[in-house]
């Protein structure tokens, strides 16, 4: 993996590409951005006590300065988790603009009432179903689930969890994939995507995406061993028949560093972002790029868009934990993927918070 630091930065190119900061709206955390095909953003974040707190969705039309008046997207008020900042709601664009949204609900360790796997999708009235449990019978749900959406009216939730009478362990972890082909209005039985490959990280989130190409593209941290934790790229060709592993983010640590991942695709190209030895790295997803570290140390959570250029902005956040908030940082890569001197730092990530970002034309803002 190619690594660079900071003071190297004004060597590389020069970018045109302005960088904008914005605080998510309602001092809202975990924010996660999608576009329609009309150009119009859609914002999910969440807000409220970190324990039992609320998804709200907010939209900015093409042109718009503001975001609208927020909306909560849960049926079942308080049921979403921003605790452990890896738990929150993720969002996928689908068949005819559909938006699909899943989050991790409130289980019980102590009365054994497993944490649910919250699903819900737009109705053509704007708002949203009452949300649905898509956990089925597996056990210990812990680091956030993704959803993918094709517009082919495929909905695809993956979430990693434990078979019910399984042993307690990392190892005896399951990645599963849950596959509707009706733009989410009914699902078929989850299926083990990772059965000769066994053993996730508990407690870091997992990202699952349809590529231009068709493929479901899912990145996840594998925990075979106690020391052993790292980012796997699951791919299935087949629309969720089969899948195959890749490792892409080496990391040789003996503990969760309760991580995620960003993925993004721009023509034929799809580029990822991930954590591993406390840096940010991003690689293009094919099997000849390099991985390069964008960031410098205490680095996580990153988040990709990509301009009208082909410039890719990738952030993050820098000495965010446990109950703990931290910086922001970015740094623009041109379009061939080699980093330019845009880039900088600054404080104001909150407690549970991370960054989004999204592309304004040439220009980037980031959400945090």
């Amino acid at each position: 993996m190619k690594t660079i630091t900071s003071l190297l930065l004004a060597a590389f190119v020069a970018s045109a590409a302005e960088v904008r900061l914005e605080r998510v709206p309602e001092d809202g955390v975990q924010p996660q951005i999608v576009t329609t095909s009309d150009g119009t953003r859609h914002l999910v974040y969440l807000k409220g006590d970190p324990r039992g707190c609320n998804v709200r969705h907010a939209i900015k039309k093409p042109g718009a300065a503001e975001w609208s008046t927020p909306r909560t997207v849960n049926s079942t008020p308080d049921s979403a988790v921003a605790a452990g900042t890896i738990r929150g709601a993720q969002i996928a664009v689908g068949k005819d603009d559909s938006l699909h949204i899943v989050w991790n609900g409130i289980g019980d360790h102590k009365r054994h009432i497993p944490s649910p796997l919250y699903y819900t999708r737009s109705l053509g009235s704007g708002g949203f179903e009452p949300q649905r449990d898509l956990r089925a019978d597996t056990q210990a749900l812990d680091g956030g689930a993704s959803v993918a959406a094709s517009a082919k009216g495929e909905v695809f939730v993956v979430w990693h969890g434990a078979q019910a009478g399984s042993q307690p362990g990392e190892i005896n972890r399951r990645v599963y994939v849950l596959k509707s082909t009706d733009n989410g209005q009914t699902f078929a039985a989850p299926k083990i995507a990772n059965a000769d490959d066994p053993g996730v990280c508990a407690c870091c989130s997992l990202k699952t995406f349809v590529a231009p190409t068709g493929e479901l593209l899912t990145l996840y941290r594998a925990a075979r061993t106690m020391s052993q934790r790292d980012i796997v790229l699951m791919t299935s060709r087949d629309g969720g028949e089969s899948f195959q592993h890749r490792d892409v983010g080496p990391w040789a640590i003996n503990a969760c560093p309760m991580s995620s991942a960003s993925v993004i695709s721009a023509g034929t190209k799809t580029r990822a972002a991930w954590e591993a030895e406390g840096k940010v790295f991003t690689s293009l997803l094919d099997a000849t790029s390099d991985a390069l570290a964008v960031s410098n140390d205490k680095a996580r959570h990153p988040s990709l868009a990509i301009n009208s250029k082909g410039e890719t902005l990738v952030s993050w956040s820098i000495g965010t934990g446990w109950q703990k908030g931290g910086q922001l940082g970015w740094l623009v890569l041109d379009a061939s993927g080699r980093p330019t001197a845009t880039h900088g730092t600054q404080p104001g990530v909150p407690v549970w918070g991370f960054t989004a970002t999204y592309a304004d034309g040439e220009n980037f803002v980031i959400l945090y």
